[in-house]
Formats: structure tokens, C-alpha cells, sequence
């Protein structure tokens, strides 16, 4: 593979994260720092009720400062009711304005999917879960933040009641000889690393949550055959799973239209 073709696939990774930079203009719109994590949370319009809470998670971001997963959670909030959903700036990771989240950041190459990082985003969704009263939890995550969402669902598996996985590498260790073969001259993707690799969790989900799965059929970044493999792990364990295929689509999925149906669906 050629330089000019590497640092396009790299383009695209970074993508989603230079969406909506601006601070979000939203009636019922709070940001803070809870457990070191800042986030942001957006509620629906109406009256809440027990409402459900998304918790919303953004990739990797090598080169970026990642806020996209805010434009995320307020369009949810915008399109569902009874619904609180919350953006969060994972660990170690500094968004387009400057807020920063505490924690261990990585090198952006699936070495932070660890027990120390479920532990951290777990302890926010417990505080937001009381905050609000909620009565269920649902995840959506991209690219390396599904991972982490997969994990979770896998790790807490009584915590969450779905998870809506986009772009993932799902497989960590397909993934990251993937990515070891896209830039052969680096050692980045020789490290060991002590993240945990989804498709070795599915076992442990729980078999009344629902998982979807969200993939571009011509996503470079994390081939389809990444998600094919970890969809095929989930059914044979007998976990309920939905998969989804974007004809055409790249890695930078996360604002395809049917991410959003697949969300709907998921709340309601």
C-alpha cells in the first residue's frame, strides 16, 4: 500500500471527529465533570418519566479532539422522547474546546479497551442513572468507543440493556494486524496491550440484551469482515443480535440515517 492511500485511510479515521465543534444550542443541555469524565447530557423535550439513558461514546481519534459524540447524543435527545443522552469524552482524551477527561488516553491503537477504562465510564453511567431516575441503559458507540461499549455490555452484563455498535473493531487482534499491515514500518501495532477484545467478551453479555451492529461495507479502517466475525461469535452463544450493513459506507458512519433508526428502535 502506497503513503498516499495510508494517510487517506487515516483521514477518514479521524473524520467524525471534527463534526460540530460549536457548543450545542439545546433547551435541556448540561455539561460537567462526574467521576473525572466530562460530558455532556441532553435531555428530550416533555415530561420525564423513568426515562431511558443513552450513553454515547466516540472512537479513537489519533489526531483529533473528538466532540462528534456530543452532536450525537443531541440529536437523539432531539428525536426520541423520554429520553436522557449523554455524550462522553473518554478517558485521557481532550475535546475541541479544551474539556478533558482524567484518565489513560493510549496511543489511539486499541490499547486503552481496558478493565480501568469500563470502570471509569460504568461509575458515570451509575451516578447519571440516579441523577435521573432512569430505568435503563443503552450504549452507542463508534469505532473504538464501540469497542469499549461492547466490553461493557460483556463486563456489566445486568447494567445495560442494549448496545449499538458502529464501525468496530469488534476483533481487536484481526484489527490490529489490519492496521499493522496498512503501516508495516511502525512498531505501534507490535506493542502488547492490555485491552480487551470484544469477540473474546460475547460470551459474557447477557442473553436478554440486544446488540446492534452497524457496519460500512466499504469501511478500510475496520474491514467488514471484523464485524461479520463478531456477529457470527454473538449468535453462536445465542445473544440476540441485529446486524446492519451501510451499502457503500466508510468507517465515518456515525451519521448515517440509520444509525439513528437503529437508536429509535432501540429506545422505544
Amino acid at each position: 500500500m502506497n503513503l498516499r492511500r495510508f494517510f487517506l485511510i487515516l483521514l477518514v479515521y479521524v473524520a467524525c471527529t471534527q463534526v460540530q465543534n460549536a457548543t450545542p444550542h439545546i433547551k435541556n443541555f448540561s455539561s460537567a465533570n462526574m467521576g473525572d469524565l466530562f460530558h455532556r447530557a441532553y435531555v428530550s423535550s416533555g415530561t420525564l418519566n423513568r426515562p431511558t439513558l443513552v450513553l454515547v461514546l466516540h472512537g479513537d481519534a489519533p489526531f483529533g479532539k473528538p466532540s462528534y459524540q456530543y452532536a450525537i447524543a443531541r440529536k437523539i435527545a432531539k428525536e426520541n422522547q423520554n429520553v436522557v443522552a449523554v455524550g462522553i469524552l473518554r478517558p485521557g482524551y481532550t475535546d475541541s474546546k479544551g474539556n478533558h477527561s482524567e484518565g489513560e488516553r493510549g496511543k489511539a491503537t486499541g490499547d486503552n479497551y481496558t478493565k480501568e477504562v469500563l470502570a471509569s465510564v460504568h461509575d458515570l453511567m451509575i451516578k447519571l442513572k440516579t441523577k435521573y431516575k432512569s430505568s435503563r441503559a443503552v450504549l452507542v458507540g463508534h469505532s473504538g468507543g464501540a469497542a469499549i461499549s461492547a466490553n461493557l455490555l460483556a463486563k456489566y452484563s445486568s447494567a445495560y440493556a442494549a448496545a449499538l455498535l458502529i464501525a468496530c473493531p469488534c476483533d481487536l487482534h484481526l484489527w490490529r494486524k489490519h492496521m499493522k499491515a496498512l503501516q508495516p514500518n511502525t512498531n505501534i501495532w507490535d506493542m502488547k496491550v492490555n485491552s480487551l477484545s470484544p469477540i473474546e467478551e460475547a460470551k459474557y453479555i447477557d442473553n436478554a440484551a440486544q446488540v446492534v451492529v452497524v457496519h460500512g461495507t466499504n469501511d478500510k479502517v475496520v474491514p467488514l469482515n471484523i464485524a461479520n466475525r463478531y456477529v457470527k461469535a454473538l449468535e453462536a452463544n445465542k445473544k440476540k443480535v441485529k446486524f446492519i450493513t451501510l451499502k457503500g459506507q466508510g468507517h465515518e458512519a456515525a451519521f448515517n440515517p440509520k444509525v439513528f433508526e437503529a437508536v429509535k428502535a432501540l429506545i422505544q
